[in-house]
């Protein structure tokens, strides 16, 4: 018997049930639910009897994002049983906050007298008070304007019109939401349908709180360029280990940094917080890269990438003790009959999500294959259409071969169990090759004596003498240019005056290498050419066996940083202690090395060495965890 709710699909002559995932059920009145995949987002109904969406005068009712979940983890602040904010939590918009002098008051609010109206977008016509703007004040309200919603499975469409004008601003807003797995995209129409012309500024109030985490250490803001900061962010100073008072050796971490500081373009928490001021952040006139910024948890595995395709004129972070609001403050001037498009982009990614799983399970296989074949050429607002198979990169609406190409990439993915690109187990006892069983990326024995075989943390391991000794692997398909990447490794090292090489490749002097060693500070560092990175709070030259996890994860798949590069020692992501930031493009040229660099002036590791692997994809927290027991 075919189970209720079930679907029968072939896969290579094989019969196979498909049971879909129930839809998860709403968590506040009057709102409704886009799901596609592992994402489901919340969204404020401007139509339901029992809304709160459409009555305020400051945030608009329009695609008013609630919460967003991704695999069950929450992503935002959401005002449970009323909360801190009220009912303002998620990803509510706003139009022409006035704050600062530097920011537009609504249209027409600073022409007209006590009792005239202006035009405050997204929500209406309201009438002004003898005050100068205040976004916090409750106006009084002329006409709220029109908002009509139509409802998808995984997009709503908003349109919002007005019957009259303040005297002579007006406008229509629309706006296309639209879930796409692990992404979610406000489609933005704004047109001046009045007489004058009007300058005005939009933002999202960006309530991101993963897992509902306190605000402190293991969050920080990322961006692609250094920037400026008013008000300014203390610069990073790496603390200095101290011997502890009474104690022989036993250092303790000194560090008198504030709760929040800047390393070059990362803005880090370094503290518990309460509450501080608003932190304006503005980007060198002379940048032109991707407007793209990222805000972590590191201890949760929880990222969000917030892009717009109109450039930001700057970016405000709002900092509580209970969320994060990262906000990009977009400006725009329009004509009477002038209209203009943007998209705000937002990716979400959690600890082992994968966007290309079509069902849910963190695996891609023939259970994806299946639920795609199922909606092959399917578009949306048919009865074949499902979301999740949706999964090129370009979000076409439309199940074709790029669809199929990009499971293909990914084929066989499995999160809780990540297979290596190459994998180096060091199990043998003797001889002068280095077996790699995953893909035959075997590995010449170069400058051992013979006696380097001993055990190590499984099994055997491998000892380098630190004098010549290293393991050469010919035409290894190690991860090149801006692809995402990991490197595992047990290693059992020495304290040294220079640096030891655990693993590199790509070409000596020409920056685009991938060199993973441990420092003259003792400490696992990244570098590439361009620049690197070191891990703060553990050194690791100290001869005892340590579990070695390095991540390159793009926050901008176009762009990798140095500042994508995750640190994880003995199974915890650390903290930065230096970083000097470049892009990573790991070029094709020497073959890979074990034990040394690319270069004669590279030096030799110096130590022993176990279950050393090469991924070609990012591998979450939860198993470096488990791979470290």
């Amino acid at each position: 018997m075919i189970p209720a709710c079930s679907c029968l699909f072939l896969v290579s002559g094989t019969l196979m049930f498909i049971t879909p995932v129930f839809a998860a059920t709403p968590t506040f009145p009057g709102t409704r639910l886009l799901e596609s995949g592992d994402l489901v987002v919340e969204v404020g109904d401007p139509d339901a009897a029992n809304q709160r969406w459409n009555t305020g005068v400051r945030f608009s009712p329009v695609a008013n994002v609630i919460q967003v979940r991704l695999g069950g983890q929450t992503f935002c602040y959401a005002p449970v049983d009323g909360g801190r904010l009220g009912f303002a939590g998620g990803l509510p918009m706003e139009f022409d906050i006035g704050q600062e002098t530097f920011q537009p008051d609504p249209p027409g609010y600073n022409e007209g007298r006590n009792g005239d109206p202006f035009l405050k977008i997204g929500v209406g016509i309201l009438r002004r008070n003898a005050s100068p703007y205040n976004f916090s004040s409750a106006y009084p309200v002329v006409e709220l304007a029109k908002t009509e919603s139509t409802w998808g499975t995984d997009r709503a469409r908003f349109v919002q019109t007005l019957e009259g004008t303040a005297n002579g601003y007006a406008c229509r807003l629309e706006l296309d939401l639209v879930v796409k797995n692990d992404s979610l995209a406000f489609h933005y129409v704004l047109i001046n349908t009045g007489t004058r012309e009007f300058t005005t500024e939009q933002y999202l109030h960006n309530f991101l709180a993963p897992l509902h985490q306190p605000v402190g250490p293991n969050y920080r803001v990322t961006f692609p360029y250094d920037f400026d900061a008013q008000p300014e962010v203390p610069l990073w100073k790496p603390p200095e280990f101290q011997p502890a008072p009474g104690r022989r050796g036993g250092p303790v971490l000194v560090d008198d940094n504030p709760s929040r500081t800047r390393i070059e373009n990362i803005i880090q928490y370094t503290a518990t917080i309460s509450s501080v001021p608003k932190t304006w952040v503005t980007k060198p006139e002379a940048y032109l890269g991707p407007d793209v910024f990222a805000l972590e948890q590191t201890r949760t595995g929880q990222r969000v990438v917030i892009d717009s395709t109109l450039r930001s004129a700057y970016v405000g972070i709002w900092s509580t003790d209970y969320n994060v609001s990262p906000e990009q403050f977009i400006i725009i001037t329009l004509a009477p009959g002038e209209r203009v498009a943007f998209t705000r982009t937002y990716r979400f990614s959690k600890d082992g999500s994968l966007a290309q799983d079509c069902t849910g399970d963190q695996l891609v296989d023939h259970r994806d294959l299946a639920a795609l074949s199922a909606a092959w050429l399917s578009v949306p607002d048919i009865p074949d259409w499902n979301p999740a198979c949706d999964i090129d990169a370009s979000g076409d609406d439309r199940i074709d071969n790029r669809d199929l190409a990009g499971l293909g990439r990914q084929w066989q993915n499995d999160t809780a169990r990540p297979t290596p690109l190459a994998h180096w187990p060091l199990d043998e006892s003797s001889g002068l090759v280095a077996s790699d069983p995953m893909n035959a990326c075997d590995g010449a024995l170069l400058g051992f004596a013979g006696s380097q075989w001993a055990p190590g943390t499984v099994a055997g391991g491998l000892q380098f003498d630190g004098v010549d000794d290293y393991v050469a692997v010919e035409n290894c398909p190690a991860p090149g240019r801006r692809q995402a990447r990991t490197v595992t490794a047990w290693i059992k090292a020495p304290a040294a005056q220079i640096p030891l090489p655990i693993i590199a490749w790509g070409q000596a002097d020409s920056g685009n290498y991938w060199r993973v060693e441990v420092d003259e500070e003792q400490r696992l560092r990244v570098s590439t050419g361009a620049g690197f990175v070191s891990a703060g709070d553990l050194l690791i030259g100290d001869d005892k066996w340590h579990h070695l996890a390095v991540v390159l994860d793009p926050a901008d798949p176009a762009r990798p940083l140095i500042s994508d590069v995750l640190l994880y020692i003995d199974g915890e992501r650390r903290a930065l202690h230096r970083m000097t930031e470049g892009d990573v493009d790991t070029l094709p040229g020497a073959d890979l090395r074990i034990g040394t660099g690319l270069s004669a002036d590279n030096g030799f590791f110096a130590g022993m060495m176990d279950e050393v692997a090469v991924f070609d994809v990012v591998i979450g927290p939860s198993v470096v965890r488990q791979m470290a027991r």
